[in-house]
C-alpha cells in the first residue's frame, strides 16, 4: 500500500512522506499510515487563514490573517523564537509604519479638501 494511497492527490500529504525519513516511514504500518493521512486531511479541511503574498523581485511580502488556533505554550514558544521587535524585522516595520502614515495624511488631505469645498463655496 502507497503512502497516499488514502488521499492520493494531496500535495501537502506528499511532501509529509517524502520528508520523514525512509527507516521511519518503513516503521509505519498500512493503518498507522492511513489514520496519518486522515488526520492531515481533517486538518486541511479546516477553515485556513487569509494568505496575502505579494512577490517583489526576490523579496516577498508575506501577511497571514486569521482565527489564532495555537494553545497559549505554544504562542510563547513562537513569540520567544520570533520576537516582534527583532532586528531582522526593523526594515519591514520602518516600511509599514511609513506607508501607514503617508495613508493617514493622505486620508487627512483628502477629508479637508472635501471640507474646504463644501463649507467655503
Amino acid at each position: 500500500m502507497s503512502e497516499s494511497q488514502a488521499l492520493p492527490n494531496d500535495e501537502e500529504i506528499s511532501w509529509f512522506w517524502e520528508e520523514m525519513e525512509a527507516d521511519v516511514r518503513a516503521t509505519l504500518s498500512p493503518e498507522q499510515r492511513i489514520a496519518i493521512e486522515k488526520a492531515m486531511a481533517k486538518s486541511a479541511d479546516e477553515s485556513r487563514p487569509a494568505d496575502l503574498r505579494l512577490y517583489l523581485g526576490k523579496y516577498f511580502i508575506r501577511i497571514i490573517a486569521g482565527k489564532e488556533r495555537r494553545n497559549k505554550k505554544r504562542l510563547r514558544q513562537d513569540l520567544k523564537k520570533n520576537p516582534v521587535f527583532a532586528k531582522r524585522n526593523l526594515p519591514v516595520a520602518i516600511l509599514f509604519w511609513t506607508l501607514w502614515v503617508f495613508s493617514v495624511l493622505y486620508v487627512l488631505a483628502f477629508i479637508s479638501t472635501l471640507v474646504e469645498s463644501f463649507l467655503f463655496k
